[in-house]
């Protein structure tokens, strides 16, 4: 039979005290004070009281009282990818400092989800949000932020709504990378992209542009637009940007680029042999083909850091008119060492990819 659990009415009869008197101790217990505004004696007996009968508080009268949960929901598009999952690693262990528990979701790229793991966060109490928005989601962001309920945006934007937010600056990111392809002698650079109208894609696209039409290649660029529910179709592209002599790809997520070295390597060609490649984020699987001549490396940890300190402070300014701020993070290009010592191979031509080469899919 389950033991029946102790109250503070039981804490109460035992220390010989009153139960407001418990309340108030436990209380400034919780809170980490060490002046108890009561005998110190009387204080002491009731806290060893407490511990003998293995008291518990109850989370929720707790919650009345103070007006808090100390938790935070934490809405991520895919907590299975690696750059997802490493920054929700980073704002757990930095909650934890500030006595914060973290609740996590996943939304798969679908606004109806999100929209249910808000309300459901919200109904258990959360104090404050930090989500990954995603497509089609604007109207569920904006009733969050109007009901004033600390929210933070990460990793993507929303346009015409005020909150804060954390993202890196992608337009830079997506110039950079394409340059680190560039002077590598690449002319013919393709990028392979999402079939999404996210914040941080169409910046990443809007780079990607600007640095080939500095160079003068305004003539290579095209933009492949993929759903996220349809990346087998990446092997179709790869194969036509073959014939058409592509001699490189820029990936604008970790998780389309590994796809996109399946597909090239499933279809018979090496890299960067007949294709160079570069992409957003470091993944273990690419240490496997060694090849990228570069990717973008995002600062993870500042994601989590930055975006958990900005939610509790909204958190505990709550009842201030609330003050937006955007963090935009720096990225970094790392090259490989490969690239960096020189030794890459020329850009192949069109006639040097044999027959053999070419991939039929069905």
């Amino acid at each position: 039979m389950r033991a029946r659990k102790v109250t503070i009415k039981d804490v109460a009869t035992q220390a010989g005290v009153s139960i407001a008197l418990v309340s108030f101790v436990m209380s400034n217990k919780a809170g980490g004070k060490e002046t108890y505004k009561v005998n110190k004696e009387t204080a002491q007996r009731i806290l060893d009281v407490a511990d003998k009968l293995n008291y518990q508080p109850n989370s929720a009268a707790r919650t009345l009282r103070s007006g808090r949960s100390r938790t935070i929901g934490v809405i991520l598009s895919d907590i299975s990818n690696k750059f997802f999952a490493d920054i929700a690693r980073c704002i757990e262990d930095r909650a934890y400092k500030y006595k914060y528990t973290v609740l996590f979701g996943s939304t798969d790229e679908n606004p109806r989800k999100l929209e249910n793991l808000i309300d459901v966060f919200i109904d258990k109490g959360v104090d404050g949000l930090i989500v990954v928005p995603c497509e089609g989601a604007d109207a569920v962001i904006r009733k969050v932020a109007q009901q004033r309920i600390p929210l933070v945006l990460l990793d993507r934007e929303v346009s015409d709504i005020e909150t804060s937010s954390v993202v890196l600056n992608n337009c830079k990111a997506g110039a950079q990378i394409t340059e680190a392809l560039v002077k590598r002698g690449f002319s013919r650079i393709e990028m392979v992209s999402y079939a999404m109208q996210l914040s941080n894609i169409r910046e990443r696209e809007k780079g990607y542009r600007s640095c080939m039409e500095a160079f003068g290649l305004d003539e290579y660029i095209r933009t492949h637009h993929l759903r996220h529910d349809k990346l087998h179709l990446i092997a179709e592209v790869v194969n036509d940007a073959a014939q058409r002599g592509v001699q490189a790809f820029l990936f604008a997520t970790n998780t389309l680029a590994i796809n996109g070295m399946m597909a090239i390597s499933k279809g018979g060609w090496r890299i960067p042999q007949d294709f160079a490649v570069a992409c957003f984020d470091s993944n273990e699987a690419f240490d496997i083909y060694d090849t990228t001549v570069a990717c973008v490396r995002q600062p993870i940890e500042r994601f989590g850091v930055e975006a958990l300190d900005l939610l509790i402070k909204h958190i505990e300014e709550k009842d201030i008119l609330p003050s937006c701020t955007r963090v935009v993070l720096s990225p970094e290009i790392v090259e490989s060492e490969s690239a960096a010592s020189g030794v890459l191979p020329p850009p192949s031509s069109p006639e040097a990819r044999t027959s053999e080469s070419v991939a039929v899919f069905d």
